[in-house]
């Protein structure tokens, strides 16, 4: 008989050891305002909602034509040597610098997304250009996607009667990162070849 309270006192003992502790403030609060408490041993949201306890991925999906739906073209052979994620490679941008050119892209990509009826996501296919394309303006090239994956199309720019798989979305050439079009000149002079963006 003396063992029963032994494994009682035990039990309760290592129920607090195992607690994940919560102040009497965080306790209040979420009972009264129902917001989540991090509950750090299973990186989740815990949200507390009366006796109902339910657990919450951290990370939210981003709502359409956020700058987190949209990506950079990567590929591998000479067919993707201009690909945006190639074309970042090959201009040398590390750190802070490659990060500003990059968001530079997606904002002005979600700015034209937000006119773009059942906009969702996008990929950017080339890098603010104008070198290399029969289009003589400074665009960015991105692939528009719904929120199932196909693509939206754009009409031909000179022939709108003509539908694009790629949408050109202009840009200034004089709101382009300083960074960026240093870059691209060091790459072209690199290469014997000179003209800017």
């Amino acid at each position: 008989m003396r063992f029963i309270p032994f494994i009682a006192v035990a039990f309760a003992l290592l129920q607090t050891a195992t607690a994940v502790p919560v102040n009497r403030w965080q306790a209040n609060d979420v009972v009264a305002r129902e917001e989540p408490v991090y509950v750090r041993r299973s990186n989740q949201y815990l949200v507390r909602r009366g006796k109902d306890h339910q657990h919450k991925d951290s990370h939210k999906p981003a709502p359409p034509g956020h700058i987190d739906n949209i990506t950079f073209l990567k590929g591998h052979g000479p067919e993707h040597k201009h690909s945006a994620s190639n074309a970042l490679d090959a201009l040398n941008l590390h750190g802070h610098k490659r990060k500003e050119v990059e968001n530079f892209h997606k904002k002005v990509v979600a700015d034209h997304m937000s006119h773009t009826p059942g906009a969702h996501s996008a990929v950017i296919k080339n890098l603010a250009h104008s070198q290399g394309s029969r289009d003589p303006h400074v665009h960015i090239s991105a692939q528009i996607h719904d929120q199932h994956g196909h693509i939206i199309e754009a009409p031909r720019r000179g022939n709108p009667a003509i539908m694009d798989p790629t949408h050109h979305i202009y840009v200034d050439k004089n709101a382009l990162p300083h960074h960026y079009t240093k870059a691209v000149e060091k790459k072209q002079h690199r290469e014997g070849r000179h003209g800017g963006v």
